[in-house]
């Protein structure tokens, strides 16, 4: 599946997104289509899909620069996305938590012969519901506000769906593996004392369950494709597989 992120950064009126997401979500190959709001009272806002295959995104966005999808296409390409909006894409890799280790949940990947180097800003998605409480989001703004203290985090939003009390997104982004590294140990080596999350898990109305990491991969939009935002990270003379 292709994982595709459009972070916004200072949306005042998520209801137009809303309204498109919704179609969105009817479209051929779409697997989920969700828009999150961020829980810290902020113009934060996540729109998060997951699309079958990447054919299936290639002619969903021919259909939006052909003016079926008009918010969404201009937020994302226009003036606005220069400077407030991000956008990724990743082949979807789901994790597991296995002795206290994120591995990918493929079989075997625990036992690779071969480890290679981490390098790069780490982006973390997770996505599930929970029992909606007063507590519970008390508690998140705490964490939230813990966390963003720590050396080397760039993003850390705890975001809700604007649809769907409870239906919770978490997105991160870590300056490098070693940051993240620290990041994890402390918040595990401090579980005890930072207590009960209060994130009681409920049954998802709609979107899937899901943890996943990557190294991060920024795109700008230009000549109507999506191409890498670092220009040295793609070729042209070259169609190298897709890995």
């Amino acid at each position: 599946m292709l994982r595709v992120l459009h972070e916004f950064h200072d949306l005042p009126d998520p209801g137009p997104l809303r309204e498109e997401t919704a179609v969105l979500r009817r479209a051929p190959g779409c697997a989920s289509a969700e828009l999150y709001a961020s829980l810290d009272g902020s113009a934060f806002h996540v729109l998060t899909m997951l699309w079958e295959t990447e054919e299936a995104y290639d002619a969903f966005w021919r259909r939006a620069l052909a003016g079926d999808y008009p918010v969404l296409t201009d937020l994302v390409t226009g003036a606005y996305a220069d400077t407030s909006v991000t956008t990724e894409f990743y082949r979807r890799e789901i994790f597991a938590l296995r002795n206290g280790v994120w591995e990918p949940e493929r079989l075997g990947e625990s036992h690779r012969a071969i480890r290679w180097p981490a390098v790069g800003a780490v982006r973390v998605v997770i996505q599930h519901a929970v029992q909606a409480t007063p507590a519970m989001y008390e508690r998140i703004g705490a964490e939230v506000a813990e966390t963003r203290r720590e050396e080397g985090c760039l993003v850390y939003h705890w975001c809700e769906d604007v649809d769907l009390p409870g239906h919770l997104l978490l997105v991160e982004l870590w300056a490098d593996q070693v940051i993240y590294d620290r990041h994890w140990a402390l918040r595990g080596a401090t579980a005890a004392f930072r207590g009960d999350t209060l994130r009681i898990p409920a049954r998802p109305q709609r979107g899937p369950e899901t943890r996943e990491f990557y190294r991060r991969q920024r795109f700008r939009h230009l000549y109507e494709r999506w191409l890498p935002a670092d220009s040295y990270a793609y070729a042209t003379t070259v169609s190298w597989p897709a890995g």
